[in-house]
């Protein structure tokens, strides 16, 4: 008896399953192929049905922050327009004062869910995923750590929400209202960018939950603030907040935990000195203008061979002529980048070759009331420099390179909120003139030095 039990049970049980089964499979009244071109349909027809395009809120490497970029679909084509990022980037406001426009093909697909591809080269797009970026963001085989495939997120008639199939990021995308031009969506970032910028801020408000001191920069030239503080394990902390520019202010791309506050974008208003948190007016960023000796030993200047002046010029010359066979087998080491300024918590000058990364340390002193005039001179001590810097100071000649450097400087620059260069003249040597630069670029601006086929 308890065997037969025991079998009408198992099969009580078996043809329930089935008829859920059965039940199931009556649902999709479609094959897995055909949902899949009804969902491919559907994404097309919303992406068409912006007639003024699409804004992207197109993130690479966060700590760049966010780029604003146009795009409008039409059929299998869809044509870019974007705010222009550096000298090489096609994009932009031309003369005529129109914004420069880029057409390519695009597909929809599905693999592992709905995807979108931006699959024929467009100058103006895919400058921001090239492996070597043409103006000298991020790492020669990664660049801008742009992707131009994305998976779909969401998908809807306000929002569209993509996410980088490569490097994972959130792109927003809204439709831009037929009555806004591109060039005016270009402007306004440019505007705000200007009117709120300061290298320094300070975090303050009504609502500040510590007495901690909470200081604010940008991260270099990037839409990127960087808040620092040291918490209550005497513990330096840094955040990062990326952002993006827009009419009304900075829209940061994701909540961020400062000591405890959630700060969420901050409002452009109409005061320069200090500005408003979008999600909290209780707390505020204070603007805060450092002379120019602070900006340059606190910040991280880019070094450009152009910029070195008659002087420095030959030094550096005379490194580059030795290092054209330092390398193994008598190979070439070339030299990407040159930085003087804090990097890596060391306040110091750094090179990035095809080799190394080095750096050799310097001090600061005899800074001028104003702030306009500093004495440099390099830190000999042990931990003063990493052992590639050493090498390429005590073997390669960038010891003769650095000579230059050291000594008293009258420092100049365009804007002393948020300069985009500084010139610094030797007060000895008035031949001695070197700028440096807020903005990315290679250390040579003859691209051909990086073209040829002898690099290690």
């Amino acid at each position: 008896m308890n065997k037969l039990y025991y079998i009408l049970t198992l099969c009580v049980a078996f043809f329930s399953i089935t008829s859920c089964s059965l039940k199931e499979d009556d649902v999709f009244d479609e094959s897995a192929s055909q949902r899949s071109q009804t969902n491919i349909d559907k994404l097309e027809s919303l992406l068409a049905s912006a007639s003024n395009g699409w804004l992207m809120e197109y993130y690479g490497n966060q700590s760049y922050g966010g780029c604003n970029v146009m795009v409008k679909f039409d059929g299998e084509n869809a044509t870019f327009g974007s705010e222009k990022l550096g000298a090489n980037h096609e994009a932009g406001i031309d003369d005529s004062g129109k914004a420069v426009t880029v057409t390519s093909h695009f597909k929809i697909e599905q693999s592992m869910g709905t995807v979108i591809s931006f699959d024929e080269y467009n100058n103006l797009f895919h400058y921001f995923s090239m492996p070597n970026n043409p103006d000298g963001y991020g790492s020669t085989d990664e660049g801008y750590y742009g992707d131009f495939e994305f998976r779909v997120m969401k998908a809807a008639a306000d929002t569209i929400i993509l996410r980088g199939k490569k490097n994972n990021n959130r792109i927003v995308m809204t439709p831009i209202p037929a009555d806004k031009s591109w060039e005016s969506i270009i402007r306004e970032a440019k505007e705000t960018d200007e009117y709120m910028a300061s290298k320094s801020y300070n975090l303050t408000g009504e609502d500040r939950n510590d007495t901690t001191q909470i200081t604010v920069r940008m991260n270099g030239s990037y839409r990127c603030l960087v808040f620092t503080y040291t918490d209550s394990t005497d513990m330096k902390q840094t955040v990062y907040a990326p952002y993006i520019s827009n009419k009304d202010g900075f829209k940061f791309y994701t909540e961020v935990d400062v000591n405890g506050m959630k700060l969420d974008g901050l409002e452009k208003g109409d005061t320069q000195d200090y500005f408003l948190f979008h999600n909290n007016h209780r707390l505020q960023l204070d603007t805060y203008v450092p002379s120019l000796a602070e900006h340059l030993t606190t910040g991280l200047w880019i070094l450009r061979y152009s910029g070195l002046g008659p002087v420095a010029q030959p030094k550096w010359d005379a490194m580059m002529e030795v290092l054209k066979t330092a390398g193994p087998n008598e190979t070439e080491i070339k030299i990407y980048y040159a930085y003087i300024g804090v990097a890596q918590e060391k306040r110091a000058f750094h090179l990035t070759t095809t080799r190394d990364q080095a750096y050799y340390g310097f001090n600061y002193s005899d800074v001028n009331e104003e702030g306009n005039q500093i004495t440099l001179k390099l830190n000999t001590t042990p931990s003063g420099s990493n052992k590639a810097g050493k090498d390429y100071y005590n073997k390669y000649k960038w010891r003769g390179a650095l000579e230059p450097f050291i000594g008293t400087f009258k420092l100049e620059c365009d804007n002393q909120r948020r300069p985009s260069y500084i010139k610094m003249t030797d007060v000895k040597n008035p031949d001695n003139v070197i700028t440096v630069y807020g903005n990315t670029y290679y250390f040579m601006d003859d691209m051909s030095y990086y073209n040829t086929d002898n690099n290690d």
